[in-house]
């Protein structure tokens, strides 16, 4: 910290108008910066220090305003936290021409992007605003205002521009870096794709195509942007993620493609779901079901459906949940042809929607039972998927008193760790000693405890 005389009121009212003691907001900034992949051990001194006129170190002082603006359900800014404002790096706009090269700086060297960082959910403003008035005349996604939806477009003859055969590209590029999060997870490659965004997909969007294929070329650039958003969610940098999904949702508006936006929308809300805020949760999936999704294949409305149920569970709405659950399980019979590269849906996928729709309904012995399924009939090839869902299946038999059980899942989840470059896959496995530790003295235990203590994860963490 650097020293600074001048006390700082403002923070000091802050966290009065949150009812926060300093212990408190020292956790909150704790979690906020977990979220953002980032550790930090914060306490009521350091939170002092902040109130007497110090100042945290960068990013700190963004993840203390990330913490307030949740607690106080408003945006607050380091001004109004009476911190003194970094260099104009603090925030990305979808409307910014930039973002994509200022985010892939940020996912290269995080902590030097400390604004870009904090997670923070979509509101209702930022969602309508970003749907009515997405761009402006510095837009990464292209200046052009008189776009039309996609199914309103003319027929392609005619059109002229530079290279019309290079958008195809993007949609090749997609299928190669979806099968490398599937088998090796988001971390491996996570770099290199906000890399292609800043320096390949950026400038296209900013070319003079033809009509369709400039909506189609904005359609695949939301899938990319959406694939890298997922990537830095698996290696939890959610603030990030948050970026790169609110680009996704904007250019697939601009696109006419509501297929894209429910995507973004319904992942938004698993994201939300995980970092444990359902309110949000529930608001994002219920913009997702409400996209007109009536042509959309049924593996897009099933995933939409199963988050909904999800988020309906979190939020308390039982029976909303299950009959949501019900109608996503009544499309997967007419789910037909190969997989897409990103978004695909399975009955693995929806019995793990319903493990956890369970468990939020206190049916411990029910979301076991649909993990179960769900491991048994995950597809081989998504590997980080099936780890991340046996490692859940393991907690939750532990849970329910199923040592022996937990530890052959665990074996399962130890087979794949050291393949995968994801830090949810690490996390998972770094809570594996603690929680086996009152069990140490059944020898099952202990095996599995010296095993995964012998291992070590693709990269450093």
């Amino acid at each position: 910290m650097t020293g600074r005389r001048i006390p700082n009121t403002r923070l000091r009212e802050l966290l009065g108008e949150a009812r926060w003691t300093g212990e408190e907001l020292a956790r909150a900034v704790n979690r906020s910066a977990a979220e953002a992949g980032m550790s930090l051990a914060y306490r009521r001194a350091s939170v002092h220090q902040w109130i007497t006129g110090a100042e945290p170190r960068r990013p700190a002082a963004h993840f203390v305003c990330a913490a307030l603006t949740r607690r106080l359900g408003r945006t607050v800014t380091l001004a109004d936290a009476g911190f003194a404002s970094p260099r104009p790096d603090a925030a990305v706009a979808v409307s910014d021409r930039d973002a994509l090269r200022r985010l892939a700086a940020a996912a290269s060297v995080p902590d030097r992007h400390g604004g870009l960082l904090a997670y923070r959910p979509l509101s209702a403003e930022e969602y309508v605003t970003t749907l009515v008035r997405p761009t402006d005349g510095g837009s990464v996604v292209g200046d052009r205002r008189t776009d039309r939806p996609a199914d309103h477009f003319g027929h392609p003859g005619g059109e002229t521009g530079p290279t019309d055969a290079e958008p195809d590209v993007l949609r090749q590029v997609l299928t190669v870096f979806a099968t490398v999060d599937r088998a090796q997870g988001g971390g491996q490659a996570r770099t290199a794709l906000a890399s292609l965004l800043a320096t390949l997909v950026a400038p296209m969007l900013g070319r003079p195509y033809g009509p369709v294929r400039h909506a189609r070329l904005l359609g695949d650039a939301a899938r990319l942007s959406y694939l890298c958003a997922f990537m830095h969610v698996d290696d939890e940098l959610n603030g990030l993620a948050g970026w790169y999904y609110r680009i996704s949702l904007a250019l697939a508006h601009r696109a006419g493609d509501p297929a894209a936006q429910a995507m973004a929308l319904r992942a938004m809300s698993a994201q939300a779901y995980e970092l444990g805020r359902p309110r949000q949760s529930l608001r994002l999936a219920r913009a997702a079901a409400d996209c007109p999704l009536d042509a959309a294949p049924p593996r897009l409305r099933a995933s939409v459906l199963g988050q909904l149920a999800l988020a309906e569970a979190a939020a308390g709405n039982g029976t909303a949940a299950l009959r949501h659950l019900d109608d996503a399980r009544d499309l997967l019979p007419r789910i037909v042809g190969p997989p897409p590269p990103i978004g695909d849906y399975h009955r693995s996928s929806w019995d793990h929607q319903r493990a956890l729709v369970r468990a939020e309904l206190g049916d411990l012995a029910g979301a076991i039972s649909s993990l179960e399924a769900s491991t048994a009939r995950r597809p081989r090839a998504e590997a980080r998927s099936r780890a991340i869902v046996l490692s859940r299946l393991a907690e939750r038999q532990l849970a329910a008193g199923h040592v022996e059980n937990a530890c052959a899942a665990w074996h399962e989840f130890l087979d794949l760790y050291p393949l995968l470059s994801s830090r949810r896959v690490h996390a998972a496995r770094a809570r594996l000693p603690g929680l086996l530790l009152p069990h140490r003295q059944r020898p099952a235990a202990e095996h599995l405890i010296r095993r995964a203590a012998a291992l070590r994860p693709v990269r450093p963490q």
